[in-house]
């Protein structure tokens, strides 16, 4: 898989340099945008005690996350793109907590994206047609989310994977819009050994059919492949990872308790009226399935104990107004049973970053200046299966949490 994507890497770049279309206009002088944000927020945890018997201490936060970004046109067909901010190695979160490191030790700043953008045609477009095809090649933004409703199923937005991505859309007469999004990435270089490595491959359409209507469909396919040990006991419970992830079940995941591969597929929908300007509706939903997950077998205490694949999730919500305008108003529920993916990768937010939880979440947005954001988001959660073979992702799962954000945009 690394030769794949060092070929097909080198090809993205032969793209970029020897476009289609001819040779771009070098004597323009590079343009560089600057962009970014910081945001302060106080956050909430309140425990219940969990099916473990144990009630965590409830907890109080306040924290911040700067984020700076820079991009550069080198010419019609190339441009750059960096990305810093606050936090340390978490691949989740940018977040720094007040107090954090101690004794007012100064915060880290790391590159969470540093990456190259190909256009085969001038400017991203497609010659004649009307649409847009880019490569992206680095440390990339995740290419398989959308802004339709919260899409925050199985992917953390702030994952930034290493490897290329590749953007793709066309329109279809005046109001359908096809589109296509891949990607190939290394999770962890092995000297001598086959990387374990995650590719996925997205397609979808959307289609206006009025000003006050419009609906969207996607489906994705989601492949991991030399898996290893080490992946699987960050998934389970975190060790030897960089967040505190936790809920896959041991040998449940990909049927192999070595490493093996794992198949996800999912897909998305979406529904927006938009006759109210102040008051938009957008419905959405989605279901995933691994398709590799495994039945598993346990002895405990001389029972012998069966546990089912756990390999499902979905996820359903609304949302009503306008963030500028009026209010933006929203509520979701999200179901992850434990083997329905990677725990590393969930959304460390929404069900602190672990499988085999299940909750509701509602969340708040108000422009209250140009630039300047007023945010609420409350999350609860709840453990799907509860006996002691689930116990990683058991432990402090009752849970309500509240994030009260301010933030500035540049």
């Amino acid at each position: 898989m690394r030769r794949c994507l060092y070929v097909v890497a080198l090809a993205a770049l032969v793209v970029g340099v020897c476009p289609v279309d001819g040779i771009a206009d070098d004597d323009k002088e590079p343009r560089v945008k600057f962009s970014g944000d910081i945001r302060g927020r106080w956050e909430g945890f309140w425990f219940n005690e969990d099916p473990t018997g144990n009630e965590k201490a409830d907890r109080r936060r306040i924290r911040y996350r700067v984020r700076f970004d820079a991009k550069a046109t080198i010419n019609d067909h190339a441009k750059m793109a960096l990305r810093l901010g606050t936090g340390q190695i978490d691949n989740r979160s940018g977040n720094q907590t007040l107090g954090e490191p101690v004794d007012f030790s100064p915060s880290a700043i790391t590159f969470r994206r540093a990456y190259l953008t190909f256009y085969p045609w001038a400017k991203g477009g497609l010659g004649s047609r009307d649409g847009h095809l880019s490569f992206h090649f680095g440390r990339v933004a995740i290419p398989f989310v959308w802004k339709n409703g919260k899409d925050i199923m199985l992917l953390d937005n702030d994952l930034n994977p290493n490897g290329l991505s590749v953007n793709f859309d066309i329109n279809m007469g005046e109001s359908a819009m096809f589109f296509v999004n891949a990607g190939v990435f290394i999770i962890e270089e092995k000297s001598g050994e086959v990387d374990p490595n995650y590719s996925g491959v997205q397609a979808g359409v959307q289609n206006k059919f009025s000003d006050a209507f419009k609906a969207g469909i996607r489906g994705s396919w989601y492949y991991f492949s030399n898996l290893d040990t080490l992946f699987l006991q960050r998934g389970i419970d975190g060790e030897g990872g960089v967040t505190s992830a936790g809920g896959n079940i041991p040998g449940g995941l990909t049927g192999d308790p070595l490493g093996g591969r794992l198949n996800v597929w999912e897909t998305q929908a979406f529904v927006n009226f938009g006759k109210s300007e102040k008051w938009p509706v957008t419905g959405f939903g989605g279901f995933s399935y691994n398709q590799d997950a495994s039945e598993t077998v346990f002895v405990e205490d001389s029972d012998t104990l069966a546990i089912d694949k756990e390999g499902i999730a979905y996820n359903a919500g609304i949302e009503f107004g306008n963030k500028k305008k009026t209010v933006l108003l929203g509520f979701a529920y999200f179901h992850i049973e434990a083997n329905a993916f990677p725990s590393q990768f969930i959304d460390s937010d929404l069900l602190d970053g672990h499988t085999n939880r299940k909750g509701p979440f509602l969340y708040f947005k108000r422009q209250i200046l140009k630039g300047t954001d007023f945010n609420v988001q409350l999350f609860r959660s709840a453990p799907i299966e509860e006996n002691n073979v689930f116990v990683e992702s058991v432990k402090n799962s009752k849970r309500t949490r509240i994030q009260v954000d301010l933030v500035y945009k540049f």
